[in-house]
């Protein structure tokens, strides 16, 4: 009985526990063809010679609409397949990638006691200079993240003029500010990037200092995260006009979506429309 309820506490306490941070994965557990999805593999350059891969999902007819989704940093894009044909049948067009050191990206040593590091600023922008390349007669472009990608995403789109929504899927709004709730949550401190530039990487800053490109942000808050914390959300949807939060009732980071998959996309097609 007393081994019964050891392992029951333990069990707890990792359940209890979120995953943070970066947990890269380099093989992909399934693949867009496996399901019959019409996509295409590319090669996207960086400005510091790194070499990324992404998977540009195609709609049936031509659009121009494109949505740019950066991933959490947990696993690789294979894990945002559903989540990418949903934006397809929305009119999308879709590019999911991998930071470098996540799948068939570059190689990339990552010390996973690390949140983030400012190098992946590098890798969304170097996505963000393949659509401008190679999309440029698309007239919309938005941008949907999720965690550390929903951060990073935020701050990208505040300084790319092309770039006119963003869906916000529990973004951080400084390093330090998730890094306190992560160690307040768990005990565990992690490491942050040093030198990096503030406004290019933290969505406080980025926001408040520029952004005016942003005609709406679609927040989404999971009730029960405390990582990604409604009250940091609210704090980031007050430094803009236009925003919307929907907030997931027993949520988080990692089950927002999941959690109701209809009513997820609901959201996201009104705000679109």
């Amino acid at each position: 009985m007393k081994y019964k309820l050891c392992i029951s506490l333990v069990m707890g306490l990792l359940t209890a526990f979120p995953l943070w941070a970066l947990k890269p994965e380099k093989e992909y557990k399934i693949t867009p063809d496996e399901y019959g999805i019409d996509y295409e593999k590319v090669t996207i350059d960086t400005e510091d010679g790194m070499k990324l891969r992404g998977w540009i999902y195609k709609p049936r007819e031509a659009s121009s609409k494109i949505i740019v989704m950066s991933h959490s940093g947990e696993g690789n894009m294979a894990d945002l397949i559903e989540l990418a044909t949903n934006f397809v049948t929305l009119g999308y067009y879709v590019i999911t990638y991998d930071y470098r050191g996540y799948g068939e990206s570059s190689d990339f040593k990552i010390n996973t006691n690390f949140y983030t590091y400012a190098q992946f600023e590098k890798d969304l922008n170097g996505v963000m200079d393949y659509v401008k390349k190679y999309y440029s007669r698309t007239r919309t472009v938005h941008m949907w993240g999720v965690g550390m990608g929903a951060g990073l995403s935020l701050a990208v789109a505040a300084n790319r003029q092309e770039v006119s929504a963003v869906i916000s899927d529990s973004p951080y709004a400084t390093l330090e500010g998730v890094k306190a709730n992560i160690q307040k949550a768990s005990g565990k401190e992690l490491l942050l990037p040093l030198g990096y530039n503030k406004v290019a990487i933290e969505p406080q800053y980025a926001l408040t200092e520029k952004g005016n490109n942003l005609t709406s942000i679609l927040f989404i808050s999971g009730e029960a995260d405390d990582t990604y914390t409604l009250k940091d959300v609210k704090s980031l949807a007050k430094l803009k006009k236009n925003t919307n939060i929907y907030t997931v009732k027993g949520g988080t980071y990692k089950t927002n979506f999941t959690t109701d998959k209809a009513k997820y996309f609901e959201e996201i097609k009104k705000f679109t429309k």
